[in-house]
């Protein structure tokens, strides 16, 4: 298995659905190839993180003072 190859099943792994032949090409390759091994743990941690991005708890309040001087800067 190639690194493009790799890339290529890299959501059917993180889904679990590489079939018995291709799951164990994909952990050789992953055994051999450090790039691809910190790919994989950045795809995983991007799937795990992604609810957060939509999380209004986590919503930071802007002063109204600094929103207006961001979109003035913009308008010039």
């Amino acid at each position: 298995m190639t690194c493009r190859d790799f890339a290529a099943f890299l959501l059917s792994y993180a889904d679990g659905e590489l079939a018995q032949a291709e799951r164990e090409a994909f952990d050789a390759h992953l055994a051999i190839c450090p790039d691809c091994v910190r790919y994989l743990d950045q795809y995983l941690e991007t799937i795990a993180a992604a609810p957060e991005a939509f999380d209004d708890d986590r919503a930071v309040d802007v002063p109204a003072d600094l929103m207006h001087a961001i979109l003035a800067s913009r308008a010039s």
